[in-house]
């Protein structure tokens, strides 16, 4: 990753704005910010300031409507029903330009515009499906409308179902939104086979999670997949410290799997036999 790009992530992610879950980040770093870090790893031409221009013309465009989602729905917003796992509905801008996208990038110009109309908006990390409250009220971005709460929980797994709607409904702060928007990207890169920038993708991830030991085993693996092994082993080292000593079934699991990803990456090393 570009070093510029990657101050920009770490500087995302130390503004305390950015995990907090109140819905309101005026003056600070919020989802547009984040999102224009994340189209910046594949379209350079990305730009803030002209996002927020563009979303402040769809706030004054859509302004006659009774609500934000209901005056996005007017102006041809909706869900990229035809190419939904491009790569494209992961850059903001061109999400804004053809008023098409998926439910995290739609629901990041949602959130937007309902906090130009003076409203508090935030995301909900919601299984599977990017939701946002806007003053309380749960919008899909995807169809521009209200959710009907009992049928979203009644197509979960039985396992979710049994959980407290406030397990499911969990607020999405802007530093969540960045990490689930550069999982989609990452998925849309595998998906396609252009797989060139993953490990940018991972490096931005762990800029925003810092030495989180799944990220960090995904980096060694995608080293160890390329034939790279000396970064490949300090990826799994780095794995390993980050877990520790912790003896919790998932610390255990995660220690074993560091251990023998990092032995196989020595084992494949001819120039340490």
């Amino acid at each position: 990753m570009r070093e510029g790009l990657r101050a920009d992530f770490e500087a995302f992610a130390r503004d305390p704005a950015v995990a907090a879950d109140g819905g309101a980040y005026p003056g600070r770093a919020d989802e547009v910010t984040i999102a224009c870090l994340v189209a910046r790893l594949f379209d350079d031409s990305v730009r803030e300031a002209a996002l927020r221009s563009d979303l402040e013309v769809l706030a004054a465009a859509g302004d006659a409507a009774p609500t934000p989602w209901q005056g996005l729905a007017a102006l041809g917003f909706s869900g990229n029903l035809e190419d939904y796992e491009s790569l494209h509905n992961s850059n903001l801008s061109w999400v804004i330009a053809h008023r098409s996208g998926i439910p995290i990038t739609l629901g990041i110009v949602l959130m937007d515009v309902a906090r130009l109309r003076g409203l508090s908006a935030r995301g909900v990390n919601f299984p599977g499906h990017f939701l946002v409250e806007v003053e309380g009220v749960i919008i899909d971005p995807f169809v521009m409308d209200t959710v009907d709460v009992a049928a979203a929980l009644a197509r979960q797994p039985a396992a979710a179902r049994s959980l407290p709607p406030e397990r499911l409904f969990v607020p999405a702060p802007p530093l969540a939104v960045g990490l689930r928007m550069l999982n989609n990207v990452k998925a849309a890169l595998i998906r396609t086979g252009t797989d060139d920038l993953l490990l940018d993708v991972i490096d931005a991830q762990l800029a925003l999670a810092p030495g989180e030991p799944v990220l960090l085993l995904e980096r060694g693996d995608w080293w160890r997949r390329l034939g790279v092994l000396a970064p490949a082993r300090q990826a799994y080292r780095e794995a390993l410290n980050a877990i520790g000593a912790g003896d919790d079934e998932r610390s255990r699991e995660l220690r074993g799997i560091a251990r023998a990803r990092l032995a196989a990456a020595e084992d494949g090393d001819p120039t340490r036999h």
